[in-house]
Order: C-alpha cells, then structure tokens, then sequence
C-alpha cells in the first residue's frame, strides 16, 4: 500500500514508518523536522521535509496515495497552556489542510493520532472506555477532540474514512524530544547522566504506559477500516508515576536523588485505558511488558550517545 505518513521522523512515527517499511509497504514520510530527526527516518521511506501549512506541498505529496498516518502535531502539553492558540491552530488548521488535500486527491483513510488527553480526569480506578465523558483539561487534549469531531465529520461528508487511535502514555527507543517533557525520557537522561531526577505530584498519579512498538503495531492493525472510529491504545495496566521511576531505575541498574518538583497543570490523577474494544474489533493488545519496555528504552539510549547530547532539561 502506498501511504503517506505525516510526522515520520518524530518519536512515534519514525517507529510506525520502519514498521510499514519492513511490511514492504510503499511509504513517503512528510516532516518539517521541527520536533523530529531525518536520521530516524527509514532509509527506505522517500522523505519530504515540509510542513502542513504549506497546503501545496501536502497536495502534491498525496498524489497516487492510498492511505494517510498523521502524526505531525504540536504534542507539549505546557506549551499549549502557556501559547493555547498555537497549540490549537497547529493541530487543527494543519489538520485540515491535510484532509482538504486528501479530499481533493480522493485518498479516502486515514489513521490519525489523538490523546487519552480528550477524557480529561476521569473517576478514580475506573479504566476509561471509549464512551466515556470527555472533558479535556487543557488545550492541548481539546485540540486533539477537535480533531476527532472534524474528521467525523469529513467521513459522513466526503466519505474519507478515519481512525483515531488515543495514545495513553508512550514511552520507547528515540523519545529525543526537546525540550524534555515527558517522564521517561528525562528520568533514563537524568540517571545517565547522574542527576536527580524530578518527580511531580510525589508520584502517586496512575498512568497507563505503553511501549512504542505496540503503538506502531496497532497502527498496522486497523489499516483499510471502514467506517469513522476511535480507539484506546494503552496496555490496560495502571502503575504509579513512583512505580514507572522504579522501573526506570531497575533497567538501568542504578538510582538517583529524587527531588519533589510538587504539581503540574493539566495534570489528571487517574488515567488508565480500557483496551478491550480494539482488541476485541481488530485483534491489537499490547504484548511488551514495562520492564522489557524499559530495558529496551534504556539500551537504545545507551548505545546512542547523540540523544544524551541533545539534552537542553533533564
């Protein structure tokens, strides 16, 4: 299948793309390499270095395209609270741009990349289903509901089918994102590096953490699906912030002084997945365990010296 990935040089993508590519899936990666790294890239993807404001780009990219995988998408959830219009126009307008594209090359599916974020805090130890309410608290997680809500609507009106899937947290191989945000990465650098590391909310949040492999997977898994859907992608397992640093810790084998950073905006208490419907529609779980997961994180950091020298705030 000839796909059009956007977003491919990025964390998740680039994981997504290496997957299609050794499927020997036909696929062109379309990144502006904002947040991601051309040395990711499959070699054997064709790459445009583009981005979605440049609506003559994206058209010209989707000619002779069967199906789209949109990633590229601003994904910091501190940055959509201190610049939200950024945040919103980046995720939406370009979203638009992209299924204006698609619309007018008659590329009729897409998989695109929405958040657990859209659930917002749900109640306490209840794993959230698809169906549940939705209250996002913060741009960020409104931006990718948005977007579920547009692309619904493009497939009851141009019949451009679509699947949402709505990662929980993500963690693997290649999480070079700068500035540091996410948990995992920064605490693997901090203890490589031999310093603290900060833990918000005194770790007692629950997450449901997810390794990238899998994410890349169920990508593959719902290819060609008719229809307008969303799913979790998580692995239905809660683990405490304190548990996922443990973790950490085990698989690189040593610990560091933890320092209470206190709270953090937009920030739930309880946000784990129930992932039964994709696993019982499609047939996708989660088969990577988080000490494996872990381990695997931390030997690729090991033996990639570069992502320790882009650090700018562990």
């Amino acid at each position: 299948m000839k796909i059009l990935v956007t977003g491919g040089a990025g964390f998740i993508g680039s994981s997504i793309v290496k997957l299609l590519c050794d499927k020997e899936h036909e696929i062109v990666v379309f990144d502006d390499l904002s947040t991601g790294y051309e040395e990711y890239i499959d070699k054997r993807a064709k790459f445009i270095k583009a981005g979605l404001e440049n609506k003559e780009a994206i058209e010209q990219a989707l000619k002779g395209q069967e199906a789209v995988i949109h990633l590229a998408a601003e994904s910091i959830i501190e940055y959509s609270i201190n610049d939200p219009e950024k945040t919103l126009k980046r995720n939406i307008n370009y979203a638009i741009n992209l299924l204006e594209g698609m619309r007018k090359n008659k590329v009729k599916f897409i998989v695109f990349s929405s958040s657990a974020a859209v659930y917002g805090e749900p109640k306490e130890g209840i794993p959230v289903k698809e169906n549940s309410e939705k209250k996002p608290m913060q741009p960020y997680g409104a931006s990718k509901l948005a977007m579920e809500a547009i692309f619904s609507g493009y497939y009851y009106s141009f019949g451009i089918n679509s699947v949402g899937l709505r990662y929980f947290n993500v963690y693997g191989p290649r999480d070079d994102q700068l500035p540091v945000t996410r948990a995992v990465p920064r605490w693997f650098k901090a203890v490589m590096l031999g310093k603290p590391v900060q833990l918000n909310w005194q770790g007692k949040q629950r997450r449901d953490y997810i390794f990238v492999e899998d994410v890349a997977r169920a990508h593959l898994a719902v290819l060609g699906k008719q229809g307008c859907s969303q799913y979790n992608i998580g692995s239905g397992k809660g683990n405490t912030m304190k548990e996922i640093l443990e973790a950490v810790f085990r698989a690189a084998g040593k610990k560091v002084e933890i320092i209470d950073a206190g709270e953090r905006k937009g920030d739930p208490n309880f946000l784990v997945a129930d992932a039964s419907k994709i696993k019982k529609e499609i047939g996708w779980k989660a088969e990577v365990g988080l000490d494996e997961g872990m381990k695997k994180t931390y030997e690729f950091y090991k033996s990639h010296p570069k992502s320790l020298e882009r650090i700018k705030n562990v």
